[in-house]
């Protein structure tokens, strides 16, 4: 076991600890100068930050997906917030003309309590985006909620084209839900995966998950669907020279329109700025609150040596340079 994949596991367990996330949240020496590192991949902790993060994004040519960010949620009372908030999201979306989507976990707003909960909330939601023009993007989670995230999205698709889906292509499982997704309206968002999974559910990260995502990716553009590839892997995306995925669709003759690029806040700009110039549509996810103590620990997570940006980014802070 490599020494970047034990410090990845780590920052995975330190992010879900919930007695070190209550000790940074009650003391502000550490607090502020981490707060200053997270907001490296965040828009603020509040939605007026965000709002103005996601207009300089946008006037840089980026639409962005917006994220009140929390997930297993286990009071009623809190899904409901968490509900309101995401209603005040898409209204302050509407009254700034942004180009923004909304993002969310379907735990987050009350699967963990009951799935019925989840639904009549996820419905309010999808409803309101759609009377504003907007898409509402569902974030897959780990695979003990995987069949219930499809089952909502499957009802959802019912009565709404807008609600997004997302597929994680680590997962064994993915194509024949891919499959399955197909036969819905509505854009499917395609990630490699990140969370834990039991043995035997999920490929290793490497050249293994590398090849099966990029063969859901071809499948998922040859399919005429709307989808957005959700990947920084430079081997899929840099057009210059011209890489993978570029050059598929340009062999293909795929049309623009159908794909967009998104990426995290922060991570490998330059990436998306490339596929922006070759025309295609390309995204932020912008996620804002409070949780972002899991968020930074997760980033950190994905790309170790992010810790060293980090450590800078927080000194930075206490040392006002």
């Amino acid at each position: 076991m490599s020494l970047e994949f034990e410090a990845a596991e780590i920052l995975k367990q330190v992010a879900l600890d919930e007695e070190i996330k209550s000790f940074v949240l009650q003391h502000t020496s550490l607090y502020q100068p981490l707060l200053h590192a997270a907001l490296r991949f965040i828009g603020g902790e509040i939605l007026p930050d965000c709002i103005e993060t996601a207009k300089s994004l946008n006037q840089q040519g980026f639409a962005v997906t917006i994220d009140y960010m929390g997930e297993s949620t286990r009071d009623a009372d809190m899904a409901q917030q968490a509900t309101q908030e995401f209603l005040r999201v898409i209204q302050v979306i509407s009254e700034q003309n942004l180009n923004s989507s909304i993002s969310l976990d379907l735990s987050h707003i009350g699967m963990v309590i009951d799935a019925e909960l989840a639904y009549k909330n996820a419905y309010i939601l999808a409803e309101a985006a759609q009377s504003a023009g907007l898409e509402m993007m569902i974030s897959m989670e780990g695979t003990a909620r995987t069949n219930l995230n499809l089952k909502i999205h499957q009802r959802l698709c019912n009565t709404f084209d807008n609600a997004v889906f997302t597929l994680q292509a680590y997962l064994h499982r993915t194509p024949d839900d891919l499959e399955s997704a197909l036969q819905r309206p509505g854009k499917i968002r395609l990630v490699k995966g990140a969370y834990t999974t039991p043995d035997g559910l999920a490929k290793p990260r490497g050249a293994q998950l590398d090849q099966a995502y990029r063969q859901l990716m071809e499948r998922l553009l040859t399919s005429g669907h709307q989808c957005a590839i959700a990947t920084h892997d430079s081997t899929l995306l840099d057009p210059i020279p011209l890489k993978y995925t570029h050059q598929f669709a340009q062999e293909r003759g795929i049309e623009l329109d159908h794909i967009e690029f998104e990426m995290l806040k922060g991570v490998t700009q330059e990436r998306l700025e490339a596929m922006k110039n070759c025309g295609y549509r390309t995204r932020v996810y912008l996620p804002y609150g409070q949780e972002w103590h899991l968020y930074l620990c997760n980033r950190l997570a994905e790309y170790p040596p992010n810790i060293y940006q980090a450590i800078t980014d927080a000194a930075q802070y206490k040392y006002g340079r």
